[in-house]
């Protein structure tokens, strides 16, 4: 029997992300990393069987901080969607945790375990070495260059030139494949230029204008950005690509373009929805999921577990599988999310960030995340950006000279008053 699936694009396509192995890739964009060399893996000039080694102790280390990755992903997504249950929505949980993880690094105390907490991790159990080599070598695997995917992430921490960054906060930064610039805020319109073409050079174009507005008072922006770029295993043919009927909700039909292709998929149907793996070159895989009647909610809320179900249920079946053509984008503002996922000091005037500055006197004022996906016939090409602004928690009183004053220069050496005065009108 030929099963025709009409797949909804409004679930599960984090699933590019999240669910892809991380075993090497093919990059495209070779100067970017003459820019980024300080923090490549050159393996390339060691023996294969080391260069092995090297990666299988990657893969075991990042390992050890998936599940806290994917449970993250699907709580945030369950958050998003409650809140925009009419909406498309599409996000890349794994730049928001770099990001996150990136900003622990310089967090103290409970800023510091909120972050852990919220992004999936039990602080107790949870070794901080553990989780930094984690991240540390999610981001070399997210770059590596032999696999056949273009998959590429970094992160870029814009510095105010009024701001000292402890050494030891940048050493660690570097880590997690960052670069550094030095920026003067104050110039606000010239910085937001700045880093928004930073960020659209690094998605390919396909992420522009992340950021709106740019606070003059900031001490620090940082970035994360993730490119993504894959073919089908096995790419739908254009001339079986038609028109048809996909339907928005029970009072709302619209005429989209359907890929479709017979072929052998890894196939689950559960009670709860049909589940179909589209596999791409470079050993990764798309998972749609197209939820039963009256299942929606059930199925948003309890992603995870579906997973989990098809993993232990799928069989590779044929099937002529049809699946809508489509390009979304989103944008969400984190500040509105993340407290409801325990992470709250960070955007408070109770933020400690004394790991980055030496002083608890930071606070997250801007944290956006912007993603664009398109799916078409060939494969499919998908771009995420996440932007935290930190500012200082209470802006320095302003001090203006604008009356009589007076004034002494002193020298500290000989301990002697050199010179005395009063300013009564400057202009004489």
């Amino acid at each position: 029997m030929r099963v025709l699936l009409y797949l909804g694009f409004s679930v599960a396509l984090l699933c590019l992300v999240v669910f892809a192995d991380h075993e090497g890739k093919k990059h495209d964009h070779k100067h970017d990393h003459e820019k980024k060399g300080d923090h490549q893996d050159h393996h390339h000039d060691h023996h294969h069987d080391h260069k092995h080694h090297n990666h299988d102790d990657k893969i075991l280390s990042i390992n050890k901080i998936s599940a806290g990755n994917k449970k993250f992903a699907f709580d945030l997504f369950s958050e998003i969607v409650a809140d925009h249950p009419e909406e498309n929505i599409v996000i890349s949980p794994v730049s928001i945790s770099v990001s996150l993880a990136f900003l622990s690094l310089g967090a103290k105390g409970t800023t510091h375990d909120q972050i852990i907490e919220g992004i999936g991790f039990n602080i107790s159990e949870t070794p901080k070495k553990e989780f930094d080599d984690g991240f540390h070598d999610l981001q070399e695997m997210l770059n590596d260059d032999d696999r056949e995917l273009h998959l590429d992430s970094g992160n870029g921490l814009f510095v105010s030139q009024a701001w000292k960054i402890k050494e030891d906060f940048l050493n660690k930064a570097k880590s997690l494949r960052s670069e550094a610039f030095v920026v003067n805020f104050e110039e606000n319109e010239e910085a937001k230029k700045q880093i928004n073409d930073y960020v659209e050079k690094n998605t390919n174009g396909k992420i522009v204008d992340v950021l709106s507005n740019v606070n003059k008072d900031a001490a620090l922006i940082f970035v994360n950005f993730i490119y993504f770029r894959g073919k089908w295993e096995k790419p739908f043919d254009e001339k079986f690509t038609k028109e048809g009927d996909f339907h928005v909700n029970k009072n709302l039909t619209v005429k989209v373009p359907f890929m479709s292709k017979t072929g052998f998929y890894k196939v689950a149907e559960l009670d709860e929805a049909t589940l179909v793996s589209v596999p791409y070159k470079g050993n990764a895989s798309a998972l749609f999921i197209l939820p039963k009647e009256g299942k929606m909610k059930e199925v948003e809320s309890h992603q995870s577990d579906l997973v989990r179900k098809f993993i232990s249920h799928c069989q590779r079946t044929l099937v002529d599988l049809s699946i809508p053509k489509f390009t979304v984008a989103g944008d969400v503002d984190l500040k509105k999310v993340l407290p409801k996922m325990g992470i709250v000091d960070m955007f408070s005037n109770s933020a400690d960030f004394s790991g980055i500055t030496g002083a608890p006197d930071l606070k997250i004022s801007q944290a956006v995340h912007k993603v664009k996906i398109n799916v078409d016939e060939r494969g499919s090409e998908a771009a995420g950006a996440t932007v935290m602004e930190a500012v200082p928690t209470s802006l320095p009183p302003q001090i203006t000279f604008d009356h009589q004053f007076l004034y002494n220069v002193y020298d500290h050496v000989t301990k002697n008053v050199l010179f005395l005065g009063k300013v009564v009108n400057p202009e004489n």
